[in-house]
C-alpha cells in the first residue's frame, strides 16, 4: 500500500481540542492504515501533545508541526512541503470522518488518473443562517444567496459521472489532492492575513488551470461540526474581522476573474448586502462600513495581482 499524508490544520486554540479529538479518533478507525499524520498548528502545549498521543504516538511518521503564527495558507504550505505521501489529505480540525473515507478517495485516484483532487461529501451538522428560515426573512436570504459564486456559477459547473461521482469546480478542506497537482498549482496563496476566506476555492481553480480535473465522491463522508455563521458576538467586538474576511475572499475571486468573469461582481454585491445585513442586525453602521471597505480593498488587491 502506498503511503498517504493526512494534514490537519488548526490554530491550536484550546477551544478547538474537543473537535480535534473527534477527528483523531475517527482517523484511528480508518480502513486504510498506511498514512502519516501531520498536525500543523500555530501553538502547542502539553494538553495538545497529550491529546495527540492518546490516539497517535508522536514519532517520525506521526508528528506535530508548530509554525508560531496562525495563517492557514502558510501553515498548510509548510505541512505540504513536509509531506512524504503522493496523495495529501487536507482536513480542517473540526471534521469527523466515516471509516472508509481515506480508502474511498485513494481508490478514486487509481480509477481516474486525470484527477488532481477528490472532494468528499461534507455534511454540515449545524445548519445555520437565515436562508433556512421560513417567512420573508428566509425568502430574502435565499434570494440574495443566488448572487454568491456558489449558487450563481459553481452549481452550474457540476457534471454527473455516475450515481456517486461528480465532476466539480471547487472543494473545501475535506479533500485529497495529488502532491504534483498542488505544486503545479503553486500551493496555497499566502498573500493574505487571517481571517482568511476562499483560499480553498482559489487553490481548486488553480488546480484546474494546471490541467487537472476535480471530482466529488458522495460515498466518502465527513461531518463538519463548527458553527460558522453564528459570529455576531465577535463581529460586534471586532468589526474589522468582517473587513479582513471580505478582503481575502474578494482578493481570491478577483485574481481569478478571467475564469469567474462577471460572477465575481455578483459575488461582490452579495457580500455588500451581507455586510449591510450584519450592520442592521447588530445596529452598527461601523460594522457595515468595515465589511464594504474589505470588499473594495479585496477587489483592488485582486486586480493588482493580475497586473
Amino acid at each position: 500500500m502506498k503511503l498517504a499524508t493526512v494534514i490537519i490544520l488548526t490554530s491550536g486554540r484550546r477551544e478547538r481540542y474537543k473537535h480535534m479529538e473527534q477527528l483523531l479518533e475517527s482517523l484511528t478507525t480508518q480502513t486504510y492504515k498506511n498514512f502519516e499524520l501531520i498536525l500543523a498548528t500555530e501553538r502547542m502545549d502539553r494538553e495538545l501533545v497529550r491529546l495527540f498521543n492518546k490516539y497517535f504516538r508522536l514519532c517520525d511518521k506521526h508528528r506535530i508541526i508548530v509554525t508560531g503564527y496562525w495563517n492557514k495558507c502558510r501553515t498548510a504550505n509548510k505541512a505540504i512541503e513536509e509531506a512524504r505521501g503522493d496523495i495529501i489529505f487536507l482536513l480542517e480540525d473540526d471534521l469527523v470522518l466515516e471509516r472508509h473515507f481515506i480508502e474511498i478517495l485513494l481508490q478514486d485516484f487509481e480509477l481516474y488518473p486525470y484527477v488532481g483532487c477528490v472532494y468528499s461529501r461534507c455534511i454540515w451538522v449545524y445548519r445555520e443562517g437565515l436562508s433556512g428560515n421560513k417567512g420573508l426573512a428566509g425568502f430574502m436570504a435565499r434570494l440574495i444567496s443566488k448572487l454568491s459564486l456558489h449558487e450563481s456559477l459553481f452549481r452550474k459547473q457540476v457534471k454527473r459521472i455516475n450515481n456517486f461521482i461528480y465532476e466539480v469546480p471547487v472543494f473545501t478542506m475535506s479533500a485529497a489532492c495529488r502532491k504534483e497537482a498542488l505544486y503545479k498549482a503553486g500551493l496555497y496563496d499566502d498573500n493574505v492575513e487571517e481571517p482568511i476566506l476562499g483560499e480553498d476555492f482559489d487553490l481548486a481553480i488553480r488546480v484546474r488551470k494546471a490541467g487537472y480535473k476535480i471530482i466529488q465522491d458522495l460515498r466518502a463522508i465527513s461531518l463538519h461540526y463548527t458553527r460558522q455563521v453564528t459570529k455576531a458576538r465577535r463581529l460586534y467586538k471586532e468589526p474589522r474581522y468582517l473587513e479582513n474576511q471580505n478582503l481575502s475572499e474578494l482578493y481570491f475571486m478577483t485574481k481569478n476573474i478571467d475564469l469567474l468573469k462577471y460572477y465575481t461582481m455578483s459575488h461582490a454585491i452579495y457580500r455588500i448586502l451581507n455586510s449591510l445585513a450584519w450592520g442592521i442586525r447588530l445596529r452598527s453602521i461601523k460594522l457595515a462600513l468595515h465589511g464594504i471597505a474589505g470588499i473594495v480593498k479585496g477587489f483592488v488587491k485582486g486586480l493588482s495581482n493580475r497586473l
